[in-house]
């Protein structure tokens, strides 16, 4: 009969490392550990697609940032911002941008795949998350907005096309005060692309100038929602598969050592062990569930 033990594992720097063999399970329990770890990573996998928006958005505005604060710098000489620099900067907020963009219909499409392969498309819970998607269209202009300007930015052209850097100078404190507009032309996107839908009038209303980051800004907490309700999507699944795993290991869980399950043990010639399988548990995942959705 195949042994199965939970084990811990002590990796101290300064000691040895250290493995003690525990408790027994059985194969079917063991079963049952692997398919719930399966459910709690394909979590992790839905919120590292969020991480990846959150990290674009990230780059973005500190990318915004630090130009405005070396082009504020070189402007304290009379010649010192170039045509260049600022040529340099609008490349630039482009491609975050883009990769901006590129982030968040990963997101969308390899959620919808997912809960759909997982759940089916006629379920509750994908018919929810298509409910989902629908009220963010209907009622955030970023979200619609960003959802055409990808096809947009695919197709005809670089999304942001008006960069703007003014200086002002403060006599009294004798400092210079930089200010740099990232803005999206309403008049161009209009004219250059006719698959706008329902977003044309949105444009339309809208100075033929408008401000990028505050709808970045808005963006990102749209798809930091979404995920938040992909997660209580499946609660009930994520919830069951956690509570398992504990059941089994949370008596354990009083010191550092990490908890692991070993199977499929090989001994040497000497009946001494030679190796053995590992399967982790993720419980940073795990007690997220626990405390954020149980």
């Amino acid at each position: 009969m195949e042994e199965i033990r939970i084990a811990k594992l002590y990796d101290n720097s300064t000691e040895q490392v250290k493995i003690e063999f525990l408790d027994t399970i059985s194969v079917k329990e063991f079963e049952l550990i692997k398919s719930s770890i399966q459910e709690i990573e394909e979590l992790h996998s839905v919120r590292r697609l969020l991480k990846f928006v959150v990290i674009n958005d990230a780059e973005l505005i500190d990318f915004l940032n630090s130009s405005l604060h070396d082009l504020t710098n070189k402007s304290i000489i009379w010649t010192g911002v170039k045509r260049e620099d600022c040529d340099n900067v609008f490349l630039n907020i482009n491609r975050l941008f883009l990769n901006y963009l590129s982030a968040i219909r990963t997101f969308l499409d390899h959620s919808e795949t997912f809960l759909n392969r997982k759940f089916g498309e006629n379920s509750n819970q994908f018919l929810e998350f298509k409910k989902i998607l629908s009220f963010f269209y209907d009622n955030s202009f970023s979200y619609r907005f960003f959802y055409r300007l990808r096809n947009y930015a695919q197709h005809v052209g670089l999304p942001i096309d008006n960069l703007q850097f003014s200086t002002e100078y403060d006599r009294e404190k004798n400092t210079i005060h930089g200010n740099l507009k990232v803005r999206f032309d309403r008049d161009k996107l209009l004219s250059s692309y006719q698959k706008w839908s329902t977003v044309k009038n949105d444009l339309e209303m809208l100075d033929s100038k408008f401000d990028v980051s505050p709808l970045i800004f808005e963006m990102t907490q749209n798809i930091t929602d979404i995920e938040r309700n992909i997660e209580l999507i499946h609660k009930n699944e994520l919830t069951k598969a956690a509570n398992y795993i504990l059941s089994l290991t949370q008596h354990l869980r009083n010191d550092n050592g990490k908890i692991f399950v070993a199977s499929n043990f090989i001994e040497n010639e000497k009946e001494e062990l030679a190796n053995y399988s590992t399967t982790e548990i993720p419980f940073d995942t795990i007690d997220f569930i626990i405390q954020e959705l149980n």
